[in-house]
C-alpha cells in the first residue's frame, strides 16, 4: 500500500525544510532521475507543463521505485483530477491560484477525508486495488498527505488570514512570479509591498500552526527564508536546469575551440 509521511515530515522543525523538484517536462523517467539523484519529493507540475492523467499515473509508479514522493499540482483547481492523483498514490496536491478561503475549503474537500473534508473513496492504486487496504489508507491519509495551496494574487494576500484558517491546510506557498506581477514589478521581490505580503504570509501561517514556501533554490536566499520561517522551497524546473547544463557545456568546448585557434 502507498504510505507517505510529507505532512509529518514538514511540520517536524527538528528536521530541515523540505526541498520540492518540479517536474514539468512529460516523461516519467525524469521523476527516476530526481529520486535517484536524492529528491526528498518531486511536484508533477501540470500548471506548467503539459501531462496527461496516463503520464502522472507512469510518474507516480517511477516515483515510488526511486524512492521519492511525488505530489500533484493540477493546471488549475480541479475536485476530480486531485482525487484521482491522490487514489493512485499521490503524496500530496499542491494547487495554485488560491484567493479567498471559500477556495481553500474546496480544495480541503477535495483532497481530505471526513471530518476534515468529503473526499471520495476508491479502490485504486494507492491501497494496491484490495478492499481490506482502504480503511487502514483512510485512517492514515489525512495525517500523511500534504495539502499546498499558493498565495499568488492581491486578492489571496488580501485574505490570508483567512485562507490560512482554513482547517486540513499545510503550506501557504508564495506564487513570487505571479504576485510581483500584480504588484507591478516582475520578478523584483525586494521591494517593499512585496516583502509586506511575505510578512503577512508568515505572520497569518504561524498564527494557524501551517508552513510558509517559496520557490526559490538559491543557496543564499533559501538560508534568509529560512531564518525568517519558512520551510518549503521548490527548486528550478528540469527544462531551465537543462539549458543551464547545455549552455555551460557549450560555451566550454566553444573555450577549448577558441584556444586551438
Amino acid at each position: 500500500m502507498e504510505t507517505f509521511s510529507l505532512r509529518k515530515r514538514i511540520h517536524d522543525r527538528s528536521k530541515p525544510p523540505l526541498v520540492i523538484f518540479p517536474i514539468t517536462l512529460a516523461h516519467p523517467a525524469l521523476v527516476e532521475i530526481a529520486g535517484y539523484a536524492g529528491a526528498e519529493a518531486v511536484l508533477l507540475d501540470c500548471e506548467h507543463g503539459m501531462m496527461s492523467s496516463e503520464t502522472i499515473r507512469d510518474m507516480l509508479s517511477c516515483a515510488s521505485a526511486s524512492g521519492t514522493s511525488a505530489v500533484f499540482r493540477p493546471r488549475s483547481f480541479d475536485a476530480v483530477a486531485c482525487r484521482q492523483a491522490l487514489d493512485a498514490g499521490a503524496a500530496g496536491v499542491h494547487v495554485s491560484h488560491v484567493d479567498t478561503a471559500d477556495e481553500a475549503r474546496a480544495v480541503v474537500d477535495a483532497c481530505r477525508y471526513a471530518p476534515v473534508g468529503c473526499r471520495e473513496m476508491s479502490l485504486g492504486r494507492a491501497v494496491h486495488f484490495k478492499a481490506e487496504n482502504l480503511k487502514p489508507y483512510v485512517a492514515q491519509a489525512n495525517d500523511d498527505q500534504l495539502l499546498t495551496v499558493m498565495i499568488e494574487s492581491l486578492a489571496g494576500v488580501d485574505n490570508v488570514e483567512a485562507i490560512a484558517a482554513v482547517p486540513g491546510l499545510d503550506v501557504l506557498h508564495i506564487g513570487a512570479a505571479d504576485l510581483s506581477h500584480a504588484m507591478g514589478h516582475v520578478l523584483e521581490y525586494d521591494t517593499a509591498q512585496f516583502q509586506d505580503a511575505v510578512d503577512r504570509i508568515l505572520a497569518a501561517a504561524e498564527a494557524n500552526n501551517i508552513v510558509v514556501g517559496f520557490p526559490t533554490d538559491s543557496p543564499e536566499l533559501v538560508a534568509e527564508l529560512t531564518t525568517r520561517g519558512m520551510r518549503y522551497f521548490e527548486a528550478d524546473t528540469p527544462d531551465w536546469l537543462l539549458r543551464e547544463v547545455y549552455a555551460d557545456r557549450i560555451a566550454a568546448l566553444d573555450g577549448v575551440f577558441a584556444a586551438l585557434h
